[in-house]
């Protein structure tokens, strides 16, 4: 699993990046388009506009190293290009870092992406529909390197650790459980000795143990 940080927005930028309150329905995939680090991509969005900053605000980037979290889940962001559309009034967004250049470090972004994206389907209980991409919502070929590289292929990704997930909980739940009785012959051994104690005191915790 990916490691998550959070750097989140200050509030006193809400109005003018994250304005509204958001019930989140889906998540919506970007590529950064550059190569800075997921860090260097969260502390940019964080600027004011005085600071040189844009309006343009999103929840997660992830790089080759870590996910950085932006903003909260509950608030919206300006991302998907679709004004007050589903994109942007309800989708959890996420910039997938050093898609410019590609190569190692962007691949390895891409995976810590689809482990982020698994863990929000799980706590959401949503199921691989939900993941959008930036292109669904605006006439915009974003994100530009997961769609050349094959937007399926992604997805597959997604659901492959998501089947991991699932078929290791089925397999935890065949697990047998360890039986803690003993044999009669062990048993009554024990019991000779004092081991279980006298009277109703052995009868009860006799009882307990499943005897």
């Amino acid at each position: 699993m990916v490691k998550i940080r959070q750097n989140l927005l200050s509030k006193s930028l809400y109005s003018w990046k994250s304005p509204y309150e958001m019930k989140p329905t889906r998540i919506v995939i970007h590529n950064t388009a550059n190569d800075a680090s997921a860090d260097a991509e969260i502390k940019y969005m964080k600027k004011s506009e005085k600071q040189g900053g844009r309006q343009t605000s999103f929840h997660y980037a992830v790089d080759d190293k870590e996910a950085v979290q932006g903003l909260p889940e509950n608030r919206n962001g300006w991302h998907a290009g679709d004004g007050n559309g589903k994109g942007n009034r309800e989708g959890i967004a996420i910039e997938i870092c050093y898609s410019k250049s590609g190569g190692e470090r962007f691949m390895k972004a891409e995976q810590n992406a689809a482990d982020l994206v698994v863990d929000i389907l799980k706590r959401y209980g949503w199921s691989i529909k939900k993941v959008t991409k930036h292109q669904d919502y605006a006439n915009k070929y974003c994100p530009h390197r997961t769609l050349d590289l094959g937007w399926q292929r992604f997805l597959n990704m997604v659901e492959s650790r998501l089947n991991k997930e699932a078929d290791k909980k089925k397999e935890e739940k065949k697990k047998p459980v360890e039986s803690v009785k003993k044999s009669v012959d062990e048993l009554a051994q024990e019991v000779l000795k004092g081991l279980w104690g006298n009277g109703s005191d052995r009868k009860r915790r006799l009882q307990a143990a499943g005897h």
